[in-house]
C-alpha cells in the first residue's frame, strides 16, 4: 500500500516519561526509545496534522531539530504537542525555541481532574498544581495561541468533567476531550469502561455546551463526543475508520502502525521503498479519538454537518425556552 493517502499522524518521539498515569503504562518502559529526527525524511509526502506525543515529547532532546525537518519538509503541516506539563521550566524553555520555527504551533496539556483527582489519576503529587503553572507561563508567551486542555475520561474521573471544562473557559484555553482506550503496543493497559450511563450523562452535557457556541469548531467537536457516546453504548464507531489509509502512528523506533491501539506494524520508517501493508478492516479494534476520528469526518462531512444542523437547531429551541 503506498503511503500517498496519508495525511494525519500521530509521532510518539519518546518512550520516556515523568508522569505514572493509571491508564497508561508506557512509564514502565525503561529502553530509553527516543525518535531519530533524521527519519522526519521518511514521513508521508502529504502530512497535515502532525501530534508530536511520547511518553513526554518535551524530554526528547532534540525536539527542536524534529519541529524545525517537519516545517522545512511539510511547510503547511499543523504540529500540537501533547504533554503532562509537569516539567514547567524544559517546557516553556523549548516552547520559546519552537515558537521561532513554527509561531503557529499548539500544545495540549493533559488534566484529568482539579487538584488531588488529577494527581492521583497522574500518579504525581502536586501534578495539578504543575500543570496550572504551566499553563498559566505559557499564555504569557506572546506567540502562543493555541493552548489546550485535554481531558481523559474514565469511570473514574466523569465527575470531573465539568470541573476541567469550566476551567478551561475561566482560563480562555482551549479543550479537548477523549476516551480510555486499551492497547497493547502503546498504553500497555487494558481500560475498560463500566459506568456507561455516568459517562454519557456527561458526554451529553458536554455536547450540549458545544452546541450553544456559535463556533464551527464546536459543533464539529460536538459530532466527535456523539461519537464517543455512539461508542460506549454500541461498541463500534459512528463512522469507518480509516487508520493506515489516513492516519498512522510511528513509535519511536520509526515503526508504523495504524493507530495508536492496533498492535500490529504496517511499515516501518527505516525501509526505503515507502510502501505499507494492507489493511484488513476486521484487524483495526474499535476505536474513536481525534487522530482516528478527523479522517472520518472530512470524508463522510455531509452527514457530519446535517447532523450538526438538526442538532444545533435543537438546541437554539431548548435553550430559548
Amino acid at each position: 500500500m503506498k503511503q500517498a493517502n496519508i495525511y494525519d499522524i500521530v509521532l510518539a518521539i519518546t518512550y520516556n516519561c515523568n508522569s505514572r498515569c493509571r491508564m497508561c503504562n508506557i512509564w514502565k518502559n525503561n529502553e530509553n526509545l527516543n525518535f531519530n529526527p533524521e527519519l522526519m525524511n521518511n514521513l508521508p509526502s502529504n502530512l497535515k496534522y502532525l501530534n508530536i506525543s511520547g511518553g513526554e515529547p518535551f524530554l526528547h532532546p532534540e525536539l527542536k531539530e524534529i519541529v524545525a525537518k517537519a516545517k522545512i519538509i511539510f511547510p503547511e503541516v499543523k504540529i500540537i504537542i501533547s504533554s503532562n506539563g509537569f516539567a514547567t521550566g524544559l517546557i516553556i524553555a523549548k516552547m520559546v525555541e519552537l515558537l521561532k520555527i513554527d509561531n503557529d504551533i499548539g500544545v495540549a496539556i493533559s488534566l484529568d481532574g482539579i487538584g488531588q483527582k488529577h494527581d492521583e489519576t497522574r500518579g504525581i503529587e502536586g501534578g495539578f498544581e504543575k500543570v496550572m503553572e504551566t499553563v498559566k507561563k505559557l499564555k504569557k508567551l506572546e506567540k502562543l495561541k493555541n493552548i489546550k486542555l485535554a481531558f481523559t475520561l474514565g469511570d473514574y474521573n466523569f465527575d470531573e468533567l465539568k470541573k476541567v471544562y469550566n476551567l478551561s473557559k475561566e482560563l480562555n484555553v482551549g479543550f479537548t476531550i477523549s476516551l480510555v482506550h486499551s492497547s497493547e503496543n502503546y498504553f500497555g493497559q487494558n481500560n475498560k469502561i463500566e459506568k456507561k450511563e455516568d459517562l454519557i450523562n456527561e458526554l451529553d452535557w458536554l455536547t450540549n455546551q458545544e452546541l450553544k457556541t456559535w463556533s464551527p469548531k464546536k459543533w464539529a467537536r460536538a459530532y466527535y463526543i456523539h461519537g464517543l457516546v455512539y461508542l460506549i453504548k454500541n461498541n463500534k464507531r459512528i463512522l469507518p475508520d480509516y487508520s493506515g489509509e489516513k492516519n498512522i502512528f510511528i513509535d519511536p523506533t520509526g515503526k508504523i502502525y495504524p493507530n495508536d491501539v492496533a498492535n500490529y506494524e504496517i511499515g516501518n520508517l527505516n525501509n526505503s521503498n515507502n510502501k505499507y501493508n494492507k489493511i484488513n478492516k476486521k484487524d483495526l479494534p474499535v476505536s474513536w479519538m481525534i487522530c482516528t476520528a478527523r479522517a472520518a469526518i472530512k470524508k463522510h462531512w455531509l452527514k457530519v454537518i446535517g447532523w450538526i444542523f438538526i442538532n444545533k437547531t435543537l438546541s437554539i429551541f431548548s435553550f430559548s425556552k
